[in-house]
This record gives C-alpha cells, sequence and structure tokens, in this order.
C-alpha cells in the first residue's frame, strides 16, 4: 500500500516550543528503567518539538537496537551523524547496527568516511578488523561488540540542521508556474504539467522543483523510467528534500529496481527520519519482495509515528503474520535478533496502543480479521464501544461480525436487537453489506438500503469515469469480450465453483478476459485458471482508475463482477465505468444498489420475480440454476471414519459452512437433534480453537455432550471432497446458506437439508437442490427443518432412497450439466448485448433454456 503523501514546503522546519518537562529527559529515565516503548515514545516527542536535535536521535537510535529492532535504527543514527558529523560515538552505533543488520558495504563506507575526517586511526582499525571477520563469516555476535550506550544532555551542543540545500536559486523566480504546476497535478492534467515543465526546465535546468513535480507527473502517467530520471535530478539538486527520494522510491517499485528501492527509502529516512509515509512505503516495498522481518521492522517504526495510517497496520500484520509462519532463515533480511516474541503479539500490542479514536478501532478490525485474528479484534472493538461514548454507528455491527466469526454468542439477543433496529431506522450506513447479510429478521428491503449506502461512497470514483479515455472502435464481425474481474483466481470457492465454466466458453463467439486483483499463490488452480482464459491480466499493481482504462482499452463489452461487497473487491473500478455494460454474478449473494452495475445474474428461486423490486439491477435469468458447478474437480481417496476423526458408527449430522454462518437458534435445532438420535454427532468445520471451545461450551449450556460435536480443519479441495463423502446428511444454515460447500455435498452424493428464507443468500440451497431434483429437502420453517432431518435420520430406506436419486441425477440434472450451464450463460450475455446494441436500456431477462 505505497502512500504518495507529498510536502510542498520547501522552507526549513520551524520547532515547536519545548515543553516545560524535557521530553529527551522522560525519555532517558525510562530507557535506563528497561521501558523501552516508553522511551521511544518520549525520543520521538522531543523530535517533534526540535526536530534536529541530535542527541534525540542517537538515544532513538539505540533503543531501538536494544528493542530488536536495529534496521529501522538506521536512519535515526544516521541523522545523528549528518548532524554531528565528527561524534565519535554516534558513528560507533551506526556501525554497530549496519554489521548486525548484514550490511558490510555500508560498514565499510562509513569507515572510510570516518578516515577522510581524521578519527583516531586505531579505533578504526579495530573496526576494519570486525568488518573484515564478519565478511570472513563469523557471526557479529562473537566479536562481543559493546553495545551503544545511551547519551545524556550534560554537553548538549545546539541545534544545527544539516547543511543540504532545500530550494533551488530558480524558484523564487518560478512561483507562479510553480503554483500552476501543483494545481494541474492536483486535478490530474498529468499530461499538460509534464508538458509545461518540460519546457520551462529547458530554460531553467537546475530549477529541482520543477524535475521533482515533473517526475510526478511522469509516476501518475506509468511512465516510470522518465519519472526516475527526473526525480533522480531533483534528488541531486535539492539533496535535503526527503520526500524526493521517497517518491523516488516509489517509481523504483514500480520498476522492480530493488536496489534502487533500498537506496532511495534509506537516504529519505536518513533526511527525516519523522516522516512516517516514507517508513510505510519502505515497509510495503519490503513485504511485496517477501522480506518479513524488513517490512515488519518498518511498519512497526511507521504505526509508532503515525498510528492512524491504515496502510502502515496492514503491512505490520502482514509482515507479522507471515514472520511468525515462516522459520527466520526463510527471510532474506537479517536483522539484530533480540527475542522479540512472537511478531503479531507485538504488532497487536502496539496497534491497540496506538487507538485514540473509535475510527481507528474500525478501521484496525478488518485488519485483524483478515488474517484470523477475529478475539483481538473483538478485544479492540468492544474496549472501544465501553471506553468512547460517541462511537461510528458501524462499531457495533463491525463487533458482532467478528464474533460471528468465532460462535462467541455472548449478547446476542440484546446487541441483535440493537443491531437490526439500526439497520431498519438509520439513514447512514450501520453495518457492511456482507454483514447485514448474516443478521436474522432482516428482510430484502432492508438489504437493498444497505446496499445503497456503500454504493454511495464510490461516488467520487463515479465522478472520475470522464477521466478514462475512450475505448476502440469495435469491429462489426469481432467476437464479444467478456471481461471477469475478481481477486478469487486460485484456490478460493468461487474458482471452484467456476473453473469448469471458463474452460467451456465457446471461443468462436466469445473472447474471454480474466482481471485479477489477487496475488498468485502458486497454486494448481492458479495455473489452471490461467490456461482457461483468452487473457490473463494481474492489475494488481495497478491503481483503480489504471486498471480500468486497461479494461477499456481492451474493448470489454461485458464486465462481470464476480467480488460484489465481499473482501478484497475492486468496486472503484467498476464505479470508473469501463465497459459499457456491467453485470455483478456469484461472489456475493445480493444487489449492489449501485447505478454502475446494470444487471445481476440470478435464478427464479434466489431472486423470485415479486422481489425484482428489492434490486436496482435488472435481473437477468438463469434457467436452472444461477450457480455453476466445475464437472473436472479432482477427488482424493475416500478416507476411513477413523482417519476422519469420526466414530466407527452412527448417524453423521454435517455442516461445513464458514461458522459466522451458524446462529444459535440453528444450534438449538442441531443440539435438539442429537438429543433424538442415539449415537449420531454433527460434524462441523472449525477455523480456529476459539470456535471449537465456544460451540462445545453452547453444547454443554443444551445438554449435549462435547464428544457429540466432531471438528474438522481446512483441507485442500480434493482432500475435503473425499471426505465429505463419510457425511449422512448435510445440514444447512439460515439466513446464510451453504453455497460452495452445498453444491460440493451434492457433488459427492450427500442430500442437504435447508430451510427456505426471503432474502437471496437464504434461498441459494434451494436452488441447487430444485437443480438436482430433490425438492422435498427444503423446509419451510425451523420447525419443519428440525421434523425432516429427525426423520431422515430415523429412516434409513427414506434417506437410502434420497441417495439413490442423488446418485442417478448424476446423468441427467441441470446441477451437474456444467457445459449446459455454459451455454445457458452465454446465451444471456448476447440476450444483454443485443438489447445494448438496439439501444435498449436494460431490463428484466425471463429465463431461457439456449
Amino acid at each position: 500500500m505505497i502512500n504518495y503523501s507529498i510536502s510542498w514546503n520547501s522552507g526549513s522546519v520551524q520547532p515547536a516550543a519545548p515543553k516545560p518537562l524535557d521530553p529527551l529527559q522522560e525519555g532517558i529515565q525510562a530507557h535506563r528503567r528497561g521501558d523501552l516503548d516508553q522511551a521511544m515514545g518520549h525520543y520521538v516527542q522531543a523530535l517533534r518539538n526540535r526536530p534536529t536535535r541530535a542527541i534525540a536521535h542517537y538515544n532513538l537510535g539505540v533503543a531501538l537496537i536494544d528493542a530488536g529492532l536495529g534496521l529501522t535504527s538506521l536512519p535515526f543514527l544516521i541523522h545523528a551523524t549528518l548532524l554531528r558529523p565528527d561524534s565519535l560515538i554516534f558513528r560507533y552505533a551506526r556501525l554497530f547496527a549496519l554489521i548486525h543488520a548484514g550490511r558490510l558495504e555500508q560498514a565499510r563506507q562509513l569507515i572510510d568516511d570516518s578516515t577522510q575526517r581524521g578519527l583516531p586511526p586505531e579505533t578504526l582499525d579495530y573496526w576494519r578488523n570486525w568488518v573484515a571477520n564478519c565478511a570472513a563469516g563469523r557471526n557479529p555476535a562473537e566479536l562481543n561488540l559493546a553495545s551503544p550506550g545511551l547519551a545524556d544532555t550534560t554537553n548538549e551542543l545546539p541545534d544545527q540542521a544539516p547543511d543540504l540545500p532545500t530550494t533551488s536559486a530558480a524558484q523564487p523566480g518560478l512561483q507562479q508556474p510553480f503554483e500552476q504546476a501543483i494545481e494541474d497535478y492536483q486535478a490530474g492534467r498529468l499530461q499538460k504539467l509534464v508538458d509545461d515543465l518540460e519546457t520551462l526546465l529547458t530554460d531553467f535546468p537546475e530549477w529541482g522543483e520543477g524535475h521533482h513535480l515533473r517526475g510526478l507527473g511522469l509516476m501518475g502517467l506509468q511512465r516510470f523510467e522518465q519519472a526516475v530520471a527526473s526525480l533522480q535530478r531533483a534528488s541531486e539538486l535539492l539533496p535535503g528534500r526527503a520526500e524526493i527520494r521517497d517518491h523516488l522510491g516509489v517509481a523504483c517499485v514500480r520498476l522492480g529496481d530493488d536496489e534502487g528501492v533500498r537506496r532511495a527509502f534509506e537516504q529519505a529516512l536518513s533526511l527525516n527520519p519523522l516522516r512516517a509515509e516514507t517508513w510505510n512505503n519502505a515497509a510495503d516495498s519490503a513485504l511485496s519482495r517477501g522480506r518479513f522481518d524488513e517490512a515488519f521492522q518498518y511498519a512497526l517504526q511507521a504505526v509508532r509515528l503515525k498510528p492512524d495510517l491504515r496502510e502502515s497496520s496492514y503491512c505490520l500484520l502482514q509482515a507479522a503474520y507471515r514472520l511468525d509462519a515462516l522459520a527466520p532463515e526463510n527471510d532474506s533480511a537479517e536483522p539484530i535478533q533480540a527475542d522479540r516474541g512472537s511478531a503479531l503479539t507485538s504488532a497487536i500490542k502496539t496497534l491497540k496502543t496506538g487507538i485514540e479514536r473509535p475510527e481507528q478501532a474500525l478501521a484496525l478490525a478488518p485488519l485483524l480479521a483478515q488474517i484470523g485474528q477475529y478475539q483481538a479484534a473483538i478485544d479492540i472493538l468492544e474496549q472501544s464501544l465501553a471506553r468512547f461514548a460517541q462511537h461510528p454507528p458501524m462499531l457495533l455491527g463491525e463487533l458482532m461480525m467478528n464474533q460471528r466469526h468465532l460462535c462467541d454468542w455472548r449478547h446476542w439477543s440484546e446487541r441483535l436487537s440493537v443491531l437490526s433496529g439500526q439497520v431498519k431506522m438509520n439513514q447512514e450506513a450501520v453495518i457492511s453489506p456482507f454483514s447485514a447479510l448474516t443478521i436474522p429478521g432482516l428482510k430484502p428491503g432492508d438489504l437493498l438500503r444497505v446496499a445503497r449506502q456503500q454504493a454511495a461512497s464510490y461516488g467520487i470514483w463515479m465522478d472520475r469515469a470522464s477521466e478514462l479515455r475512450p475505448a476502440p472502435l469495435k469491429s462489426p464481425d469481432s467476437r464479444l469480450r467478456i471481461g471477469y474481474l475478481s481477486a478469487d483466481f486460485q484456490e478460493h470457492a468461487t474458482a471452484y465453483l467456476t473453473a469448469g465454466l471458463f474452460e467451456r466458453h465457446d471461443r468462436e463467439r466469445f473472447e474471454i478476459f480474466a482481471y485479477s486483483s489477487d496475488p498468485d499463490d502458486g497454486g494448481p488452480m492458479r495455473q489452471r485458471l490461467r490456461q482457461a482464459f483468452d487473457h490473463f491480466i494481474d492489475i494488481r499493481s495497478l491503481s483503480h482508475l489504471a486498471a480500468a482504462q486497461r479494461i477499456r482499452d481492451d474493448g470489454i463489452d461485458i464486465l462481470i463482477d464476480l467480488k460484489g461487497y465481499t473482501r478484497n473487491a475492486r468496486i472503484e473500478i467498476l464505479a470508473l465505468r469501463p465497459s459499457p455494460l456491467q453485470v455483478t454474478w456469484l461472489g456475493f449473494p445480493g444487489g449492489l444498489g449501485a447505478p454502475f452495475i446494470d444487471y445481476l445474474i440470478a435464478d427464479p428461486v434466489v431472486a423470485p420475480s415479486e422481489q425484482a423490486i428489492h434490486y436496482d439491477e435488472a435481473i437477468a435469468y438463469l434457467p436452472d440454476v444461477y450457480a455453476p458447478v466445475d464437472a473436472n474437480r479432482q477427488i482424493a481417496v475416500t478416507p476411513t471414519r477413523a482417519e476422519a476423526g469420526l466414530p466407527a458408527t452412527g448417524f453423521v449430522f454435517c455442516c461445513f459452512n464458514d461458522p459466522y454462518k451458524i446462529t444459535p437458534e440453528v444450534f438449538d435445532r442441531w443440539c435438539a437433534l442429537l438429543k433424538a438420535v442415539p449415537h449420531a454427532v454433527l460434524w462441523l468445520y472449525a477455523k480456529s480453537d476459539e470456535v471449537m471451545d465456544n460451540l462445545r461450551r453452547e453444547a454443554a449450556i443444551r445438554d449435549v455432550a462435547s464428544a457429540r460435536l466432531i471438528f474438522a480443519r481446512k483441507k485442500p479441495q480434493p482432500e475435503h471432497l473425499a471426505r465429505l463423502a463419510l457425511a449422512d446428511l448435510f445440514l444447512d444454515t439460515q439466513p446464510v446458506n451453504a453455497h460452495t460447500t452445498a453444491s460440493d455435498a451434492l457433488w459427492m452424493g450427500v442430500p442437504v437439508l435447508t430451510c427456505l428464507g426471503e432474502t437471496f443468500a437464504a434461498r441459494v440451497a434451494a436452488s441447487l437442490l430444485n437443480a438436482v431434483g430433490l425438492p422435498e429437502l427444503i423446509a419451510t420453517d425451523l420447525d419443519d427443518y428440525q421434523a425432516r432431518a429427525l426423520r431422515l435420520a430415523s429412516q434409513p430406506q427414506e434417506l437410502a432412497a434420497i441417495k439413490q436419486r442423488l446418485a442417478d441425477a448424476h446423468g441427467s440434472a441441470a446441477f451437474f450439466d456444467t457445459t449446459r450451464f455454459t451455454r445457458n450463460l452465454e446465451a444471456l450475455y448476447q440476450r444483454i448485448w443485443d438489447r445494448h446494441t438496439q439501444g435498449l436500456p436494460p431490463a428484466p431477462l425471463a429465463p431461457i433454456q439456449a
């Protein structure tokens, strides 16, 4: 998440008035007590008051070394030596950090510079010997180097800024074109900006500010090689401007110049180690290159300097998560290795400490949830509810959603009542559209209101649609170009359903594009999907505007959104309207309430025509079922019951839905079934120990022994499908049904029992059961659901007959026919396009067999 924060102030920083109590002295006292976090906080405050205070830079660097964060100590120690170039103590600390970080070439450069400055030769000989030993393979710890000590303020010299130019001689005479250039940049008139500056720079080649702005304009135009040249020239002319080197680092990232990236960010941080945006950019770059310890240290520093910089929180959590998951030898960075304990624990502690506003908690919770740290998110949100009398209306909804992921049903009834009332009454957003799907009692009209609230947040992107260049002219005899936009072209539920469809598209009539915004996980599904499309375009590194322009330049006729309001979606691209027709399908079970979406692909069960008033999109109906299956899926060998953790005998109820879909009301019914069916077990998917502990506790409350619950962890898709065959009956959830999990169960011959609800998400399993020819497995309410489940568990002959019908359906039912589904979907695309070419607006399209 590169941050492009720009400072246009070319003057020197004016220090704030010092506090009555010197924070540097407070930092020294805390440092001596061993309270490093508090010491670092005081040192930072001392530098905010007086940015050129050399001892504060030095002591902060020493504190970072002592905390095992040696990489982040270097900019502060380098800056200290810039302020006091002849200090042997400052230079030694810098050498110590370089040696322990494995930066031996930089250590040699420091010794050479120290020699030229006339520092004691005998000391420099020791330093050379240490570097030579490390170069020969010795561990720095074996050298017994003394850790740098604290500096006190006894003989502190007056503050003095580095003697480095921050303005060019030409700047005063070019203030008016400078201000015009800034206005052009901020308004997005990038080509005009670059053209005007090229003319001016011909006459004023030493105008550093002009080279800087030209470089930024070239970056915006994606001309990164030219941008690097301009920014490099600007940094030479204005060597005291840290943000120029920061922007140079960003440009080098886009070019893939790893050495240029490292050099630029390190130079920027050495000039201004208090600039949180530069630390964040360095962290983001390190994270993308797999240098997780480096990313962790840089992001940690960014968060400490600016706790509400959301991009840094993301980098910190991602780096910490991967650090804890990987062995240290897999990391290419070699920092000073102190015993920091769990990187993730440390990261979460730091982020919690920095929360000063409830909005920060609301921003942090999704980042924690993304890496499975639901309990940490719950803790932060609950503390914010208690701590802040005035809090964002979405705080309660976010809290309940994180609780749902752990089946943590504390305060369920009272919180649900409050949240439901807020959703129904408030005109502003109180819950995300995805979370709203999971709230019992919400009606289709409620979900439309929530979706519209979310769609309104993309208005700024809709306003920028005019910035896109026109699409190329379409040849009358060319194939229809279909683009699929998703972050799930990898091992993901959506890919498991659609891979066979993509492979079966009629290439004589359709040209198929994938626009992938997810990282390449290197798995077999990713490789398979790359082969399934005519064009597989990775847009992860492109901005929303650049990605939309790429889609338009490709001449996409119909753009299919496969994400909707789910994690890692890029709705901003759709809001920019890169395609004349835009459709949402499959990824989100419902409408988006957005004026830039023309059609919702559904079937008559999930979105019956009488509910059309609750959708802003025109509903394009498929005739059989709205979700495909992959006829080419791989299935492993079925394990034994013992291998799957199941008892040798007894009926197996199963639900492999994500735990957030389970409600106390549905769990009541499951426990009643276990009590009514002797020796039966309930086989559930659990992604964490907390889920298992919470469900066992809830079972005990309902007088069901915890041994009756059997938990399964995530497995590769072939193994998961194979174990499903051991279940006798799949029990669905409400108000969010099984989607891919129900499809998987039916494919493996396991009957699925569902309960038909009102909303799209509550009708998905019913759609699948109709398509497979088993409508009798669709209950009307939870009482009916429980009664049917008990009858099937008690009457083996009836269940066996249903399983036989399910097996027989493999050769005839629409559910299993991937080719038939593909032809129906293609016919729907053609009808959508035909209406458009006839000048007709989007309108409901009835289900017709191709």
